[in-house]
């Protein structure tokens, strides 16, 4: 069975991707190969799948992977804006996105734009909501919402999977850094490149 997550990035997808590996289902968090090429040998190698591109690819996943699960997080939305700007500034320079040039395509996909911008943004994330729960509206055993940051955890993931529930707590990964960290970290690297 595939497992996709529909969820926006900033939304808990690096905790979904992270609780299904817990739960055995080996899973990739951004799997941007999929961008350019939706039939890439990551598809093959996972049953699991978070982050960008999915939530560009979710229909036509649909349509290739009968019976698949889709689980789509959701947060407060100025909570999302908030932590979405971090990603989009401070963020950038914590994960390198210079060296991942599949970002800019996947982003402009996304929001239109590569920089952030509040109204922009938050009309995406308003219409991406409204769309993956319009796509699943006459299936609604195949789409799972859940708000991570509001607590859901494997209490509704488990049901929903068919999995039995695990003892140890749902992870919370990725979580927003302060600016010094982010950037004593990208110092020190430096200073070891020299």
């Amino acid at each position: 069975m595939k497992v996709f997550g529909t969820g926006m990035q900033r939304t808990g997808t690096t905790s979904l991707a992270k609780a299904l590996i817990h739960l055995g289902i080996p899973t990739r968090d951004h799997p941007k190969d999929l961008f350019n090429d939706i039939e890439s040998d990551v598809i093959r190698q996972f049953d699991g799948f978070t982050d960008n591109p999915i939530p560009l690819l979710y229909r036509e996943l649909d349509a290739r992977h009968p019976g698949a699960k889709f689980i789509h997080t959701e947060r407060d939305e100025a909570a999302w804006l908030k932590s979405v700007e971090w990603l989009h500034t401070l963020g950038a320079q914590k994960f390198h996105w210079e060296r991942i040039p599949e970002l800019e395509g996947i982003h402009t996909a996304l929001y239109g734009t590569t920089t952030f911008d509040a109204d922009v943004f938050l009309a995406a994330y308003r219409r991406h909501n409204r769309a993956v729960r319009e796509h699943f509206a006459q299936r609604p055993k195949d789409l799972l919402v859940i708000d991570i940051t509001a607590g859901d955890g494997f209490d509704v993931l488990c049901p929903f999977l068919g999995v039995e529930l695990p003892r140890e707590p749902f992870p919370h990964w990725n979580k927003q850094e302060p600016v010094w960290r982010v950037k004593l970290r990208n110092l020190a690297k430096r200073l070891r490149l020299r």
